[in-house]
């Protein structure tokens, strides 16, 4: 079989809910042998409403392909020394506990590092493992945007508020765990030591303010929410159209030149008050509300194709279903199809395209359908012994 990137990886994915199983569903899909190691009642997500294939959500289902699932009760005796077996052989620990549940547990990096000194343990939390609240508050990724000062920018003017339509605060962390592992895993090579990542939402969803952020912090400009507008580009926001939204970008002064052609006014390019980027941020209400005169005169379509036959950046504003649909994503394997239990389940496939990996789509596992065969490899496990420990309700 072709070794992909992390091939030869093994990765014990502790996680739950949203955060940590996207990052350990990244490190799969690169290659790594991931290894869900759950409760004897399986990931809460399993059964998250309101829909289902084979007996598990599709919320489940979108986070966990290419893993494997085990079973095990590691706040038994025998369950923590079965974990600290599977340790001694894995490369990488991955948790999202809320700080002091793995402490408590015995199986954060102080602890696990002991039965594998070239261990790597990242543990995903809200506000990370050194902070001033308290240690077993817990929080999710709505509190996280909310806090952040996300949730107070995002959003119309003069209206409350709006989540993000993706749960940023929950895909970030995971994002900058699997960042903080595959920089761990090449400072392994070189060392032959490991070490432990600390990744708070918090920390991630605050450095995707990036120009925001710097903004206010030499400035003391507290942003304001300005809908789908950008904060230093005009136009750069979407529009009504005959039919439906469109989003128009015009960051550079040649694409504001070809809007202007596309919109049938050709001498707004050369008006003094709008030719170069600093006019039309001055005169920003002005630009949205030509630009808004003219595009509601045609459908969206007619638009996009009229706009990229003079490559300007535009884009219909799509529902679920034609985004999914789009040949842009068909063309690069991002909807996939697995089978598990005779149904056929669509899940989104890998975004990280690279010349030396082959893409392999295996179906997330039921819960403990890996169980025997795990303990039997990697901690050497009979058969009669995995047979008792499941008598025994240690494992399942």
């Amino acid at each position: 079989m072709h070794a992909n990137a992390l091939s030869g990886v093994t990765v014990l994915d502790l996680s739950t809910m949203m955060a940590g199983p996207f990052g350990a569903m990244m490190l799969a899909d690169l290659g790594a042998e991931v290894i869900k190691v759950e409760t004897l009642e399986g990931d809460g997500t399993r059964t998250f409403q309101p829909h289902f294939k084979d007996g598990d959500s599709l919320y489940f289902h979108s986070l966990n392909k290419n893993k494997k699932s085990i079973a095990i009760d590691l706040k038994s005796q025998k369950g923590i020394a079965l974990f600290y077996d599977l340790v001694a052989k894995a490369d990488v620990v991955w948790d999202n506990f809320r700080a002091g549940v793995k402490e408590k547990l015995k199986i954060d990096y102080d602890n696990v590092v002991k039965h594998n000194p070239k261990i790597i343990s990242c543990s995903i939390t809200a506000f990370g493992t050194a902070n001033p609240y308290d240690d077993d508050q817990p929080s999710f990724d709505l509190c996280v945007q909310a806090l952040s000062g996300v949730l107070d920018m995002t959003g119309e003017p003069d209206r409350p508020p709006v989540k993000m339509g993706v749960p940023m605060g929950d895909l970030g962390s995971g994002w900058y765990g699997v960042v903080g592992v595959l920089a761990a895993l090449f400072n392994r090579e070189r060392t032959g030591k490991g070490q432990k990542v600390d990744i708070a939402m918090l920390d991630g969803l605050v450095s995707l303010h990036t120009y925001e952020a710097a903004y206010y912090l030499n400035s003391g400009t507290v942003p304001t929410r300005i809908g789908t507008a950008h904060r230093s580009v005009v136009p750069y926001q979407i529009f009504p159209t005959k039919n439906i939204y469109i989003a128009i970008v015009g960051t550079l002064d040649k694409f504001w030149a070809s809007i202007c052609s596309v919109l049938g006014m050709p001498e707004w390019a050369a008006d003094e008050r709008f030719k170069t980027l600093a006019g039309r941020f001055k005169n920003r209400e002005l630009v949205v509300s030509m630009m808004s005169e003219k595009l509601v005169q045609r459908d969206c379509e007619e638009w996009v194709a009229a706009f990229r036959k003079v490559k300007v950046p535009c884009g219909p504003v799509n529902p679920m279903d034609k985004a999914l649909n789009e040949p842009l994503l068909t063309a690069r394997n991002m909807v996939v199809a697995v089978e598990r239990g005779g149904e056929t389940i669509k899940l989104l496939g890998n975004p990280v395209k690279m010349s030396g990996n082959t893409e392999v789509y295996k179906a997330p596992p039921r819960l403990g359908e890996n169980t025997d065969e795990v303990l039997s490899r990697m901690a050497g496990l009979a058969a009669e012994t995995i047979a008792t420990l499941r008598q025994e309700s240690v494992i399942k």
